[in-house]
C-alpha cells in the first residue's frame, strides 16, 4: 500500500473541507492568506477544462460514423428534452416563491437590443479571443462545429489518437491535482469561512436557501428516481455509482473534474447490464462530450437568480422576456460554474437589469455554486447513462415515469411557492435601497453643523482664500437640508450625502476644522459674496449666471433631468415630445432659483406648481410630475415606494455639478480643482459615487468575528 491510498481519496477531501471550515471560523481573518493557496489549486483545476473538452467533443462526435451519430440523435433528443424541460418547471415554480418587483426606482430611455455580445458568447469569430475571455459556448460551438466535419473526413484515426492522447493527458492532470486535493479545499474552505460575512441580506439568504433547495431536491431527489426508472438500477445504487465524482465536484466546485469519474461509473453499470465494446465505449464518449455543453442543469439555474435579481433591482421582466428566458439561458449556461458569469452578464443586459447585477450573482455564487454544481454532475451522468442504454435499447422510457416526475416537481416546488407567497411580506421587505435614509459616514475631522440661516451668522473674518482659510483653521461649507443623495438629514439626524462627505475629505486635505451652514438658495450668491460661507458642496448647479458672478469649480457630474412620477403613470412620460404639448399637465419643483426656470422654459404649456420639498407629493394627485435631475430623483424613489424615476427620451437640458466659491478665490479654486483629480484617479469618488449614489453597499472594515478572539482569549 501506498502513502496515500487513492479510494479514500473523498474521505480526505471532505476532511479537508471541514478542518478548513473550523479553522476559518476559530482564526478568522487570519486564514486571509490561504486563499492564494486555494486559488492556485482551483487554477490547476482548471488548466485542463479546454483541452479537454475540446478533444472530447473531437473524439466523441468526430470519431462517430455518421450511422452512429443519426442513432445517437435518435436516442438522445427526448432525453434533453425531458431534462430541459423539468429543470425550468422547477425554476419557474420555485421563482413564484419571489414576489412580483417592487416598482422601478429609475427608467432610463430605452435602447437598441446589443445583440453582439451574444454573438461573441455564441460564434467564435477568434477562437484565441473566445478562450480568453472564457466563452466557453463559444469553444464548444467551434469544437462542435469541426468535431461534425471530421465525421466526414475518412482520415482522420491518426488525428483521433492525438486528440484521445490530450484527453488522456487532461485526465492525468487532474488526477495528478486531485492528490493535493485535500490540501486545496482546507485552504478554500479556511479562507472563505474565515473572511465571509455571516451576516447576510434577508432575502439574499432567502433566495440562497432556495437556489440550493432547488438543486438539490431536483438533483438528488427527481432526477435519480425518474433515471431509475428509465434503467434498470435502483435509486441508491445509482447514487452509490456517482459518488466519487460528486464529491469532487462538490470539494472542487468544478463540475468539469467529475467527468472521468462519470464516465468510469457508466462503463461499468453499462458492462454490468452486458453493454461493453468499442461501440459503447464510443457512445459512452460521445454522450458525456455532448452532455457537457447540453445538459449543465445547475448552470440554468441563473435563471432563477435573474427572477430574484428582478424583484431586487425592482426592474420588471416583460411577459415575452420571461418567455423566452430558458431558450437564452440554453444558449448563453454552457460551461463551468464560473463561466456562468459571462451569461448572467449577457442576460442581465438583454433584460435591461442594472450593471450591479452580475456582481450580486457573483456575491451569492460562493455558496449557490455548490447546488449547481452538484445538479450539473447528475445532468451529465442522466444524459450518458440514460442515452447510452436507450442507444442499445436498454432503457424503458415511459410517459407515465416522466408524467409522474413533472408531478413530483409541481407538488414540492409549488408547495414551497404557495408557502413563500404566505409569508412574502417577511421574507421578502422591500428593497434594502429604500434604506437610503439610514445611510451614514464617520466624520473625519472636527466638525459643526449649523441650523441657522447663513444671515444670522456673523461673516467669516479674512478673505476666502487658501491662506485666508488656513489662518482661520476651519472652513465654512454651504450645505442643502434636502437635496438627495448629495446633502440632506439621514433618518439619525445626522448630516450626510455624497458631497458632505466630499467637504469632510476636501478639509481633512487641508488640516481644517469644519462648520456646515444650511444654504437658502435664493440667496445664495449674496451670502457667498458677504463672506456666510468658503464654499456650496450640495448638489449645486453650474449655470452660466454662477459661472460669470462666482468661482466654480470643475464638473464632478453631468446629469440628465428625470421625472418623479407615481409608478403607475412611468410610461406615459419617456418622450419628452409626448409630453411637452401636453394639455392640463401641471409639474412640481422646490424653490429654485435653477430648476423653476427650466421647467418653466421647458414645458412653457404646463402649469408649475412650487413646492417646500419633494415630500410633498406623497398624497397630492393633483400634481402630475415633478422634475429634479436623474441622480436626486432616484434617491428620492428609492426611499419612496410607489413612485419612479423616469429620464425621457429627448429632453436633454443635461445640468452640470460643481462647487462654488466666492468670486476671486483663483488659489482656492486651483487647489479644489487639482484635489477633485486627485479624488478622481485615487479611486475616492467613485467609492464615494457607488455608495451615495448607485447605492452600493460598503465594504466592512472590521474584524471578522471567530471564536479564538470572541470566545477563548474574551474568557481568560
Amino acid at each position: 500500500m501506498t502513502w496515500f491510498d487513492k479510494s479514500k481519496l473523498p474521505a480526505w477531501i471532505l476532511a479537508g473541507a471541514a478542518l478548513g471550515l473550523i479553522a476559518g471560523v476559530t482564526f478568522g481573518d487570519r486564514m486571509a492568506p490561504l486563499q492564494s493557496v486555494g486559488v492556485a489549486y482551483a487554477k490547476l483545476l482548471e488548466i485542463a477544462v479546454f483541452p479537454y473538452l475540446v478533444c472530447s467533443l473531437f473524439v466523441g462526435l468526430g470519431g462517430l460514423a455518421r450511422e452512429r451519430a443519426g442513432r445517437l440523435l435518435r436516442a438522445s433528443w427526448a432525453i434533453y428534452l425531458v431534462l430541459w424541460g423539468l429543470t425550468f418547471l422547477s425554476i419557474f415554480l420555485i421563482g413564484g416563491f419571489i414576489p412580483a418587483p417592487h416598482e422601478p426606482t429609475l427608467l432610463l430611455p430605452e435602447e437598441a437590443q446589443n445583440a453582439s455580445s451574444f454573438l461573441d458568447l455564441l460564434i467564435p469569430a477568434n477562437i484565441g479571443v473566445a478562450i480568453d475571455r472564457n466563452f466557453v459556448p463559444a469553444v464548444v460551438v467551434f469544437a462542435a462545429l469541426y468535431a461534425i466535419a471530421i465525421q466526414t473526413i475518412p482520415q482522420k484515426a491518426s488525428f483521433l489518437e492525438v486528440m484521445e492522447t490530450l484527453r488522456k493527458a487532461s485526465v492525468t492532470i487532474w488526477n495528478w491535482v486531485v492528490y493535493v486535493a485535500p490540501i486545496g479545499v482546507f485552504a478554500l474552505f479556511a479562507s472563505t469561512a474565515g473572511t465571509v460575512d455571516p451576516v447576510a441580506a434577508g432575502s439574499m439568504l432567502v433566495y440562497t436557501a432556495l437556489f440550493l433547495f432547488g438543486t438539490l431536491v431536483l438533483g438528488f431527489v427527481i432526477l435519480p428516481w425518474l433515471l431509475s426508472r428509465f434503467v434498470p438500477h435502483s435509486y441508491g445504487a445509482l447514487l452509490a455509482e456517482l459518488r466519487p465524482a460528486l464529491t469532487l465536484a462538490l470539494v472542487t466546485t468544478l463540475s468539469v473534474s467529475a467527468l472521468p469519474f462519470i464516465q468510469r461509473a457508466v462503463e461499468e453499470m453499462c458492462r454490468r447490464e452486458g453493454v461493453e465494446g468499442e461501440e459503447a465505449g464510443d457512445v459512452i464518449k460521445a454522450s458525456l462530450s455532448i452532455a457537457y455543453v447540453l445538459s449543465q442543469l445547475g448552470n440554468y439555474f441563473v435563471a432563477l437568480f435573474l427572477i430574484f435579481a428582478s424583484y431586487h433591482q425592482r426592474v420588471s421582466i416583460a411577459f415575452w422576456d420571461m418567455v423566452l428566458l430558458p431558450v437564452m439561458t440554453l444558449l448563453s449556461g454552457i460551461g463551468s460554474p464560473s463561466a456562468s458569469v459571462d451569461a448572467v452578464a449577457f442576460l442581465s443586459q438583454w433584460l435591461k437589469l442594472p450593471a450591479q447585477t452580475t456582481s450580486l450573482y457573483v456575491e451569492t455564487m460562493t455558496i449557490t455554486r455548490y447546488g449547481q454544481v452538484a445538479l450539473s454532475v447528475i445532468g451529465f451522468a442522466f444524459v450518458t447513462y440514460a442515452v447510452t442504454m436507450n442507444y442499445f435499447g436498454r432503457a424503458t422510457i415511459r410517459l407515465r415515469h416522466i408524467l409522474t416526475a413533472s408531478a413530483m416537481t409541481v407538488v414540492i416546488f409549488g408547495a414551497v411557492a404557495l408557502g413563500g407567497r404566505a409569508f412574502a411580506e417577511r421574507l421578502f421587505p422591500p428593497p434594502s435601497y429604500a434604506s437610503i435614509m439610514a445611510r451614514s459616514l464617520e466624520p473625519e475631522v472636527n466638525a459643526v453643523v449649523h441650523r441657522t440661516r447663513p444671515a444670522d451668522l456673523t461673516t467669516l473674518p479674512g478673505a476666502a482664500t487658501l491662506e485666508g482659510i488656513r489662518a482661520r483653521g476651519r472652513i465654512r461649507v454651504g450645505y442643502g437640508s434636502n437635496i438627495l443623495p448629495f446633502s440632506y438629514f439621514n433618518a439619525s439626524g445626522d448630516l450626510v450625502g455624497y458631497d458632505v462627505e466630499a467637504a469632510y475629505r476636501f478639509a481633512r486635505s487641508l488640516h481644517l476644522g469644519i462648520e456646515f451652514v444650511p444654504v437658502e438658495w435664493s440667496t445664495l450668491e449674496d451670502d457667498l459674496k458677504a463672506g456666510r460661507f468658503d464654499i456650496v458642496m450640495a448638489g449645486a448647479y453650474a449655470t452660466p449666471e454662477r459661472i460669470r458672478s462666482l468661482a466654480v469649480s470643475a464638473f464632478y457630474l453631468v446629469e440628465p433631468l428625470a421625472f418623479i412620477v407615481p409608478a403607475r403613470d412611468a410610461g406615459a412620460f419617456q418622450s419628452y415630445q409626448e409630453i411637452v404639448d401636453r394639455p392640463g399637465l401641471r409639474l412640481a419643483v422646490f424653490h429654485d432659483p435653477v430648476l423653476q426656470p427650466l421647467v418653466q422654459s421647458l414645458f412653457p404649456k404646463a402649469e408649475v406648481v412650487l413646492v417646500g420639498t419633494y415630500d410633498e407629493l406623497v398624497g397630492r394627485k393633483d400634481i402630475h410630475a415633478a422634475l429634479w435631475t436623474r441622480d436626486q430623483a432616484a434617491a428620492w424613489t428609492s426611499a419612496h415606494l410607489g413612485y419612479t424615476a423616469v429620464v425621457p427620451r429627448h429632453i436633454g437640458a443635461p445640468l452640470p455639478l460643481a462647487y462654488l466659491l466666492p468670486p476671486g478665490g483663483s488659489d482656492m479654486l486651483r487647489y479644489l480643482n487639482l484635489w477633485l483629480e486627485l479624488q478622481h484617479t485615487s479611486g475616492a469618488r467613485a467609492a464615494s459615487r457607488a455608495y451615495w449614489i448607485a447605492g452600493t453597499a460598503r465594504e466592512a472594515h472590521a474584524r471578522r468575528w471567530n471564536l479564538l478572539d470572541d470566545v477563548i482569549n474574551a474568557r481568560r
